[in-house]
């Protein structure tokens, strides 16, 4: 049991987490001489921005960015964002920090050297900054090939006078094919879903979709379905005469939204009636198994979304947790004279068994080849074993070593009533063990010897209440005579 806790804790460890649509993070500090926030005041791309107020001379209000997967400075081929001074002087610089913790700085440059319009949007080029030790960002890539970028800061100072507010809202920035914008949505999961789930039960997924363009662009969201699941709603409801497809037709720049998906996983589902009987003389070997139970599986759903230039792709995995049930084995071989009849039903919640089984021992032939005969002076083996797993029972008898065996049984083992009845006459031998919660019980009979048997467990509480719980049973046991 621990060893299956202890995989179960791992495959969950190992859950694939999607991405963003925006691999950058960020945040935004309140400090004692200034206030980074976000603001619907003022926006380039989408409903937000981010405020970067300093209260006073030579201090800063910053924006931090982590980079979630580490960025080769080979491919930042892209580092701009857009600029909205609003009062005061203002001073930018951008600090590049590498993964070996090398730091590439920018020379403070002033907004009004810079030339930006005030009170209105503005693009600034990193690459047409100055970096301390290097002419241009050209340069840092060319003498730092093959180093990878880990966090970068932008920072804007107050470089007017003492005690003047300076206030620029930033928005738009984008480094490589990573936008941020400052929208609620664009740091959440493309795809977010449950990690575990039960069997047949309904999972929710979750899709964040978004524009990350600058002009308005047609959106397209596909889904990739696990083929063990199926399709039950979602809002909005997908394309018409599809289940897996919406399209969002002339998406504004910065604008998000989610779509909610409900899935169904599809659950085993069995119903059995079988009878038949067998008589005759020979070698014979019969065996069965009827279980309710069901393995763990992992499902993944996957979606794509197209918009424009920017393309997103992520899966949402989930683990089904098993079913636990019962099992029913039976079976029997040996040679001479055997006759057998079953009665045997089934479906997903339980199993009910009835067989009599009438063998006498005597010697068989059998002539594979032209040589002499192989001669079996069999002698009878039975088995019958009744897990449920379900409740923690198990009866388990096993007849060996037998030259006579009539035996007759009829079990029923589901999750409210397991119960089991058996009657044998024997010349042989008998092993039987009986489980069950806070009771075990084991017995080995040996000789010629009628055995009856019956063994209840009930189920008796319909409620959830702990402290009402009861059970009541009557281990596996009864008369037996020499």
């Amino acid at each position: 049991m621990a060893i299956f806790l202890a995989l179960a804790i791992i495959i969950q460890m190992g859950i694939m987490i999607s991405s963003g649509l925006t691999d950058l993070d960020y945040s935004l500090r309140k400090l004692k001489y200034s206030e980074g926030s976000i603001s619907a005041e003022q926006s380039f791309h989408g409903a937000s921005c981010a405020k970067l107020s300093v209260f006073d001379k030579n201090r800063y209000a910053r924006i931090y960015i982590n980079l979630k997967d580490p960025l080769s400075i080979d491919d930042l081929d892209q580092f701009s964002m857009w600029i909205n001074p609003q009062s005061g002087t203002g001073s930018i610089q951008i600090e590049i920090r590498l993964e070996g913790g090398e730091k590439i700085v920018s020379l403070k440059q002033r907004l009004d050297d810079m030339e930006l319009s005030a009170s209105q949007w503005n693009e600034v080029d990193a690459f047409d900054l100055e970096y301390k030790g290097y002419k241009s960002l050209d340069e840092v890539k060319q003498k730092l090939k093959g180093q990878k970028i880990a966090k970068i800061y932008v920072s804007y100072y107050n470089s007017g006078d003492a005690g003047v507010k300076t206030i620029a809202f930033f928005d738009y920035i984008r480094i490589g094919n990573e936008v941020i914008s400052f929208e609620d949505l664009e740091d959440e999961d493309v795809k977010d879903g449950p990690s575990s789930a039960t069997s047949g039960g309904l999972i929710t997924y979750t899709i964040t979709y978004g524009n990350n363009g600058v002009e308005p662009v047609d959106v397209i969201v596909r889904e990739d379905y696990d083929s063990r699941t199926v399709f039950v709603s979602s809002y909005p409801q997908p394309d018409y005469a599809t289940l897996n497809i919406w399209t969002f037709h002339d998406l504004p720049p910065g604008a998000h939204g989610q779509i909610t998906i409900k899935m169904r996983t599809i659950k085993p589902a069995a119903k059995a009636s079988i009878s038949g009987s067998v008589v005759g003389r020979g070698y014979a070997f019969t065996e069965g198994m009827l279980s309710t139970e069901a393995e763990s599986y992992m499902i993944t759903n996957t979606v794509h979304i197209a918009a424009g230039e920017f393309n997103h792709t992520a899966s949402a995995v989930t683990w089904i947790r098993p079913i636990v049930g019962s099992t029913l084995k039976y079976g029997e071989h040996g040679s001479g004279d055997y006759q057998a009849s079953e009665e045997l039903a089934f479906s997903s919640t339980a199993i009910h068994a009835k067989r009599n089984i009438l063998a006498d021992s005597s010697s068989a032939s059998f002539n594979f080849t032209m040589a002499s005969p192989l001669r079996m002076n069999g002698y009878w083996t039975g088995k019958l074993e009744a897990e449920n797993d379900y409740r923690d029972i198990l009866w388990r008898d096993r007849y060996h070593e037998a030259r006579s065996l009539n035996l007759s049984y009829e079990a029923h083992i589901g999750k409210t009533l397991s119960t089991l009845e058996t009657s044998a006459q024997v010349v042989g031998q008998l092993d039987r063990i009986a489980q069950w919660p806070d009771g075990f019980a084991e017995s080995s009979l040996v000789g010629n010897f009628n055995l009856t048997g019956e063994a209840r467990w009930r189920w008796a509480n319909k409620s959830i209440s702990p402290s009402k719980e009861w059970l009541e049973c009557c281990p596996l046991g009864g008369d037996a005579k020499p």
